[in-house]
């Protein structure tokens, strides 16, 4: 996960750029005369969908009515809500974590008081063999599934979230705008 106080720092020597084109606007944040850390948002008012471009990646989002430039900060704050708006993006914005996966694999375990097979010693055992072919960019494998459901046959459920975490690039983008229109307000105030 990213550390947004960390990556403000990032950001301190950027200048944010509005450009009004009609049903196109721009917003630009990047530091003068460098593309370290430069981010573009593209908002196609027609179409409701925005589009960012830059050093820190790409994405492309849509949603019927509050996908321009007015009224996205709506999403700023909410992370989740906005994730379910993309249509694709060129940075994970998810990873998975191992240790994390074992904790929940054995929280759940524990909550449920499941039975395990009984080819297996003990809990350890068990959940290695679940964790066997874990990915931190998909999670638990096919073989983790099918071990999993051994002792329960709902894991199709909740297994594709077993250590799941966000990467935190939603939200450095979602900083940077807030960061950005932040900026051309104070210089609005002045």
């Amino acid at each position: 996960m990213i550390n947004l106080e960390m990556q403000k720092k990032n950001f301190e020597k950027h200048v944010a750029k509005f450009t009004d084109l009609g049903n196109i606007k721009i917003l630009d944040f990047a530091e003068p005369n460098t593309r370290c850390y430069c981010i573009r948002f593209l908002f196609d008012e027609d179409f409701c969908c925005l589009h960012i471009t830059g050093d820190l990646g790409q994405l492309t989002a849509t949603n019927y009515n509050n996908m321009i430039y007015e009224r996205f900060g709506d999403f700023v704050h909410n992370p989740s809500y906005f994730m379910g708006k993309i249509n694709c993006h060129s940075r994970d914005l998810f990873e998975y974590d191992e240790d994390s996966a074992y904790k929940e694999i054995e929280e759940h375990i524990k909550d449920y008081e499941l039975e395990l097979p009984e080819d297996y010693e003990n809990i350890h055992d068990f959940i290695c063999d679940v964790l066997e072919d874990f990915s931190d960019r998909r999670g638990l494998s096919e073989k983790g599934y099918d071990v999993l459901s051994k002792i329960d046959s709902d894991c199709w459920e909740y297994a594709s979230s077993i250590g799941k975490r966000s990467t935190g690039i939603v939200e450095l983008y979602l900083l940077a705008f807030e960061l950005a229109t932040e900026q051309l307000k104070n210089k609005g105030a002045e």
